[in-house]
């Protein structure tokens, strides 16, 4: 399950607030309340201040949203779909259902961000002038901070390193000149990396001088380090899977368990015998849910004969099987997603077939030799 809540749709894109946000939402409104405006604007009261502090992060982070909406809109516009998109502690991400099919589509998805952002601080900067401080100080305060602050957003952005845009920007560059995908995007993942180092150095060395603002950099190149290394990861899982669906993986084998069986006697017969972690429950055929150890061992022993397998299996829902032509990758995701292990496979109802991670994984490992 995703950590957080949806709160709308956007060009049919979902909007997902992950709960880190609301963690870096008081920290900004906090910094600019008592530090940021009270220095730059001196006078108002410690409640305007306040209220100014509020009003600029929620901006500021409508801002993330719109520039990670240009990215989706020319995405999706391009072919490659993009279903949500979160906000969490560290800024804003779309969900690319996959990757760009040329250079030319990865340049103009990375740039669309950017561009936005540069539209925004001009239009924002434009307000502030047009407002003044002889009209309304406050507003025009709050519009000379959202000017500046989308420049920012779009430098730091644009440094060369995966998964920065600028890093994206380096890898069809490199893709285009290269013609290959994976080494550009190994590249464009090194440079991230390299600039991850710089940031943690940088953090740590303000710590040293007494800047405890310095852990904000630590914590930023530590999230950077990880984005381009995953980023990379991804890529060559992408790359493995494609084209492989679930019915080339899936072990057909399965064995189910009757929905009316006692407890005891699964305990007995199936776990004690196959040694399997899980069992498919089902009724006259059509798969019912799954039965898993921890609800059992929950259970008092001396109810395990009078308890029926239904009783404590984990239900689910049909929409959340799996057809035998589902692409592996989703099979994957959808996994990593759930926390599951194994998910069933049906067809017209009744159950084809299991994949598990391990299924995935050991087609992975043997592409992987071949490759090496």
């Amino acid at each position: 399950m995703a950590r957080g809540f949806r709160v709308g749709t956007i060009f049919g894109i979902r909007i997902t607030i992950d709960y880190t946000w609301f963690v870096v939402f008081v920290f900004f409104a906090w910094s600019l309340a008592f530090g940021y405006f009270p220095a730059r604007h001196p006078g108002f009261d410690r409640a305007a201040y306040v209220v100014m502090g509020v009003i600029s992060s929620f901006l500021l982070f409508a801002c993330v949203l719109a520039h990670e909406l240009s990215h989706s809109y020319v995405s999706n516009r391009l072919g490659v779909r993009v279903d949500e998109i979160t906000l969490f502690i560290f800024g804003g991400v779309a969900h690319l259902s996959g990757e760009p099919q040329d250079p030319m589509a990865e340049l103009k998805i990375a740039l669309a961000g950017p561009f936005a952002s540069v539209v925004l601080a001009g239009a924002f900067w434009l307000a502030a002038r047009l407002v003044g401080n002889a009209v309304n100080p406050l507003v025009a305060a709050i519009l000379s901070y959202l000017a500046m602050i989308n420049i920012v957003l779009v430098v730091f952005n644009m440094i060369p390193g995966f998964p920065l845009d600028g890093g994206r920007v380096l890898r069809a560059v490199w893709w285009r000149m290269s013609g290959n995908l994976a080494a550009a995007t190994r590249a464009a993942s090194a440079a991230g990396k390299g600039f991850a180092l710089l940031l943690i150095i940088f953090g740590a060395v303000q710590i040293l001088t007494g800047n405890i603002a310095g852990l904000w950099s630590i914590f930023i190149g530590v999230f950077l380090q990880q984005a381009a290394g995953s980023g990379y990861e991804q890529l060559l899982i992408k790359q493995a899977l494609e084209g492989v669906k679930v019915k080339d993986l899936m072990s057909t084998d399965v064995v189910t368990i009757d929905e009316n069986v006692s407890v005891a006697e699964a305990v007995d017969g199936y776990f004690l015998t196959h040694h399997y972690a899980s069992f498919p429950v089902v009724s006259m055929g059509r798969p019912k849910g799954l039965l898993m150890l921890a609800p059992i061992r929950e259970l008092p022993r001396d109810r395990w004969p009078s308890t029926r397998v239904a009783d404590v299996m984990m239900s689910i829902d049909p929409e959340k099987m799996l057809a035998p032509d589902s692409p592996a990758l989703d099979a994957l995701l959808r996994m990593f997603n759930e926390g599951a292990g194994r998910l069933l496979v049906v067809e017209a109802g009744l159950l084809v077939g299991v994949i598990s991670r391990r299924d995935i994984m050991k087609m992975m490992e043997f592409k992987a030799g071949l490759k090496g």
